[in-house]
């Protein structure tokens, strides 16, 4: 594994976390200072430039980039705006996207224009209150409604099917706050419990069956710090993003620890705020960093295989094409990365 650093800091990774009950007025405040303050830090950033192996300071960029062909970029969809999109993702020809600053998800043509809008206009129940991730089983939504506490599972054409209320894992514990989901091959839902640091593992009833973690902050094979984003691969192994451990930790299906991938620096194979993770059907894990905007690839056993988000893959000089990249959907060959302020992006895969 390289040790040298493999992109720069991403100054809108850098922000503190939210808080909750922001109105939009502020919401937008938040985000024009924040696009300030990361312009004066991105025009610095490419004055310098990223030194190669012989910079004169000594530092390196690493060269093992992931082949990965870059597709396409949509900053904003045609016919409308999104604010702060959480997760994009597939069901058939459809895209999916969880607007999150909006409290909708948008379903985008194959052109990138809206086709349709879920939310409360589709279906009165389907209220969002700045929901944080969305995975799907193939043939609905399931949608993290953060600050309700609540799962919904909702219809392609935006029609919620059912509630999953979530409840304290153990007495003394906080309501839940959902900020990670997955659907198991099992079909079980996964939710991570930013508030307590576990993993909740639900049946079709919302019925908790198991919680993974001690309930508190801490690290190595014992539980999380904040856990995020979750993924789950063709054996029911579990992926999650230990977001304040700097690290993703591979979970069996009955939650024992199996390894973990990357750890806390600015090397190529670590973390500084890693934000999403997708398992191919090989075992390669993809993991997004929020901070050094660039999606990190490894092969099962925890072997770094490259980085992807450089413009010019061999110029070790060319700027990111992401922003903040927070959302993996990986299906085929084809990789969705969505990105806060930088928009959905699409690659395809060797």
């Amino acid at each position: 594994m390289s040790q040298t650093p493999y992109y720069y800091y991403d100054p809108f990774g850098k922000r503190p976390p939210s808080q909750g009950g922001l109105g939009v007025a502020r919401i937008l405040l938040t985000v024009v200072a924040l696009l300030a303050i990361g312009l004066v830090a991105i025009i610095s950033m490419l004055r310098l430039g990223l030194l190669g192996a012989e910079g004169g300071d000594g530092r390196r960029v690493t060269d093992m980039v992931y082949p990965a062909g870059f597709v396409g970029q949509l900053e904003q969809p045609g016919g409308g705006e999104w604010l702060l999109p959480f997760e994009a993702l597939r069901i058939g020809s459809d895209t999916f996207v969880l607007d999150s600053g909006n409290g909708r998800i948008l379903k985008l043509g194959a052109d990138g224009t809206i086709a349709a809008i879920l939310d409360r206009s589709s279906d009165p129940n389907l209220d969002l209150k700045r929901p944080m991730a969305m995975a799907t089983d193939g043939q609905r939504l399931y949608v993290a409604n953060s600050p309700a506490s609540q799962v919904l599972v909702v219809s392609p054409s935006g029609r919620v099917e059912k509630v999953l209320g979530l409840e304290p894992s153990s007495a003394g514990e906080e309501p839940p706050r959902p900020i990670g989901i997955a659907v198991t091959p099992a079909g079980t839902v996964l939710v991570s419990d930013a508030e307590n640091h576990r993993v909740l593992e639900l049946d079709s009833s919302g019925r908790l069956v198991h919680a993974f973690g001690t309930g508190t902050r801490v690290g190595g094979g014992g539980g999380f710090n904040v856990p995020g984003a979750l993924a789950v691969d063709a054996l029911g192994n579990i992926y999650v993003v230990d977001v304040l451990n700097a690290r993703v930790v591979e979970l069996s299906a009955d939650g024992v620890f199996i390894r973990q991938f990357g750890a806390r620096g600015e090397a190529a194979g670590s973390f500084l705020r890693p934000k999403g993770v997708a398992v191919d059907g090989d075992g390669r894990v993809f993991v997004s960093d929020g901070m050094l905007a660039a999606v990190q690839v490894f092969a099962p056993d925890g072997s770094y295989l490259g980085f992807i988000g450089r413009r010019e893959p061999a110029d070790p000089e060319s700027p990111s094409v992401f922003k903040a990249p927070g959302g993996l959907w990986l299906e085929g060959d084809t990789l969705l990365i969505m990105d806060r302020f930088a928009g959905l992006t699409t690659y395809a895969l060797p």
